[in-house]
């Protein structure tokens, strides 16, 4: 208890300074797709307003840091009281639940199907050695995963194939793969105001 009592402590401590941190999509103007595209007719952030942000951010992440893992002892906690205490819901036997005066817990037990499948290989070999291959396909099907090899698409470069056939396969090949845009990175450092970054030291020379 007094692990989450902590928890509860530094989220409380926390609180007050993230709310001020938090900006909605309603501080945008009316019409602006993007963030960027506003920024951009704005003027240049300056040193002390990045530092600002800076410290914001780590201050919210942290925040953010503290309410997972206080959710997830708490979480752990309910498991453990409705598995120690709970009661099986009717027709449904991997449920139990746990009852207050207005809060009702519910565990479901949920379980996770793995193939092996050397030991799938085995068990087709056997079907088919004693003549009953056509059973092992009612019991499992095969699917296939492609993955790019490295270094595939400089091949259309190095290796030599007829020009029709090139053609096809280089539109069958465009057609085979897609590429998305992930959500970009974002690393903030904040150094102490007794011992500046070099790079900032150099910078205000």
């Amino acid at each position: 208890m007094t692990q989450t009592a902590n928890r509860i402590d530094m989220i409380d401590n926390l609180t007050n300074t993230v709310a001020q941190c938090e900006r909605s999509a309603a501080d945008r103007l009316p019409g602006e797709a993007t963030l960027e595209s506003f920024f951009a007719r704005q003027a240049r952030p300056t040193p002390e307003g990045l530092d600002e942000l800076a410290e914001r951010y780590n201050v919210a992440r942290l925040s953010l840091a503290a309410q997972r893992e206080l959710v997830a002892g708490l979480e752990e906690t309910a498991i453990a009281l409705v598995n120690a205490w709970g009661v099986v819901v009717p027709r449904a036997e991997k449920s139990r639940r746990l009852t207050g005066k207005l809060s009702e817990f519910t565990v479901t037990k949920a379980d996770t199907l793995t193939i092996d499948d050397s030991r799938v290989e085995t068990l087709k070999d056997a079907l088919y050695v004693n003549g009953y291959g056509p059973f092992f396909h009612k019991l499992f099907a095969e699917r296939k995963k492609w993955e790019v090899i490295e270094g595939a698409e400089a091949l259309f470069k190095s290796e030599s194939l007829p020009k029709r056939l090139s053609e096809k396969v280089l539109n069958l090949w465009g057609r085979c793969i897609g590429v998305k845009a992930k959500k970009p990175s974002l690393r903030v450092t904040l150094a102490d105001p007794a011992k500046p970054a070099k790079k900032a030291a150099k910078e205000s020379k």
